[in-house]
């Protein structure tokens, strides 16, 4: 999605809407919709009701005029609230008439005291409800928690986290990605098919680097962006004329993002980039991605695509970083509290922005060089930033082609703060079932390339990735439980 510099997820208005049933009260599902509402608002989340009687529907022409309102409105989103076990036909007209995603929840039942006047057989009522929603076909646009019979309390918190969901619906399916260069010849790997990324609403402009090189041509000056990335990185070289490559190259990015409505894009980088721009664009991709624009490298629009996905669902700055290196047991002492197989080196030339490192520093990059400029002092491959990835819970997820279809993969962990002893832009990470995971999912399915996002937002990429209509979602299993085609009895599995 097309963001201003610096948001890192679309804005959301949520309607709400209830339903009752005409042989039970309505006073009943307006009482504690009245209540969710509440304490919804509590949580700085405003919901936007449809007026009049159809607030509550129990009619087709409630369902109609409800969805109509809300549409009208604006809503990216809705909640059906079983106020109480509410009519199940005008359920499922209400989510036919509303284009856009639902959340189906329903009231628990709140004291026993009342439960004589006041019973909303709200587990009775769900099933019907989603019955008659699969039976018109329309569940692939419903989102039903994992707990979805809820108090008021819970099903505000519920709501918050559909809103998060949202996010990432709303900017995945409004994303443009533009693809700067052909997928370099040493990177197989990092392949893409159009259809499957264009199957979730991502669309692509394919560009090539003569793109770049022209639009930088065009450049007259870009010393505010200079002036701008001195102050952020002390240690760029003394060096105007490189300044100037680096800053020059930046202004053509933006104004192809400007141009095209991009939402994030991808550069070819090894190694024609090198040899056509003279300079390693990592603090460049670095810089943007913390402002909301993700750059990925080798042109994998994969990964860009997972990088999107991540920033709206965290609400803040991602990257993409290699699934690089195991780790010696011996690198660090407080490794011992640590399964030492579930450890990963997570690696990247230093596209990573600075705030996530500790003592970022320009530098070159040490492979290129070898490669590049083997016998003369470091000029195109300066670019990179070097630092330890600092202490951070992380998400990490990737998708890839399945057919014309994506699949996805998600984990969760955490950096660990210690020197990891090595090159580059580099963390060690602890994700625990990683070993088994790496072997029975990553292998053969996956590229070496994953985004990362600095929280835990697996549950939210989780919810989200299903309303896109990605089927195969990967997640690590847990001890004991085998993945297709493991050898338990190699793997130490208890009967």
């Amino acid at each position: 999605m097309y963001l201003p510099l610096g948001q890192h997820s679309p804005d959301i208005k949520l309607g709400f809407v209830s339903a009752s049933r005409n042989c039970f009260p309505r006073p009943l599902a307006a009482e504690r919709s009245e209540r969710l509402v509440a304490a919804t608002k509590a949580l700085g989340i405003e919901l936007t009701i449809p007026e009049g009687d159809c607030a509550i529907v129990e009619t087709r022409a409630h369902a109609a005029d409800a969805a109509a309102q809300l549409v009208a409105a604006g809503c990216d989103a809705v909640i059906l609230f079983l106020g109480n076990f509410s009519p199940e036909i005008e359920d499922a007209a209400f989510v036919k008439a509303f284009p856009g995603p639902v959340l189906l929840i329903a009231a628990a039942e709140e004291s026993g005291m009342s439960m004589l006047q006041k019973r909303g057989d709200a587990l009775c009522g769900l099933l019907s409800a989603a019955m008659a929603i699969r039976k018109r076909d329309l569940q692939a646009r419903v989102h039903i928690p994992e707990l979805p019979v809820i108090s008021a309390e819970d099903g505000a918190k519920e709501i918050a986290h559909f809103e998060k969901v949202i996010k990432v619906v709303k900017g995945t399916r409004n994303a443009t990605i533009g693809l700067f260069g052909p997928r370099p010849r040493d990177f197989e790997t990092c392949n893409y098919n159009i259809a499957s990324i264009q199957s979730i609403g991502v669309e692509i402009e394919e560009l090539g680097h003569f793109d770049l090189q022209n639009e930088i041509k065009l450049i007259k000056e870009s010393k505010d962006i200079a002036a701008d990335m001195k102050q952020e990185m002390p240690s760029i070289p003394k060096d105007e004329e490189f300044v100037g490559r680096l800053s020059d190259y930046e202004q053509a990015i933006r104004n192809f993002r400007d141009r095209l409505k991009l939402s994030g894009a991808a550069s070819q980088c090894w190694s024609e980039q090198e040899f056509a721009l003279k300079h390693v664009p990592c603090f460049i991709n670095g810089r943007m991605a913390d402002k909301g624009f993700p750059i990925a490298c080798e042109n994998d629009a994969y990964s860009l695509v997972a990088e999107l996905m991540g920033q709206y669902a965290s609400d803040n700055t991602v990257t993409v970083l290699d699934i690089n290196h195991s780790i010696p047991s011996n690198l660090h002492e407080s490794l011992k509290d640590y399964p030492i197989r579930d450890m990963v080196g997570m690696f990247h030339c230093g596209n990573t922005a600075g705030k996530l490192l500790k003592n970022p520093e320009m530098k070159y990059q040490v492979i290129m060089k070898r490669l590049m400029e083997p016998d003369t002092d470091p000029d195109i491959t300066r670019g990179t930033i070097e630092g330890q990835i600092a202490a951070s819970p992380i998400t990490v997820v990737q998708v890839h082609g399945h057919g014309d279809k994506l699949r996805a993969y998600i984990c969760e962990g955490h950096f660990l703060d210690l020197d990891p002893k090595t090159f580059g832009c580099t963390g060690t990470a602890y994700i625990p079932g990683f070993h088994r995971f790496y072997r029975h999912v990553l292998l053969g399915n996956y590229h070496h390339h994953a985004a990362v996002a600095f929280a835990h937002c697996g549950a939210v990429l989780f919810d989200a990735f299903k309303l896109l209509g990605i089927e195969v979602v990967d997640t690590p299993n847990p001890a004991g439980i085998p993945y297709p085609g493991e050898n338990v009895f190699r793997g130490g599995f208890k009967y």
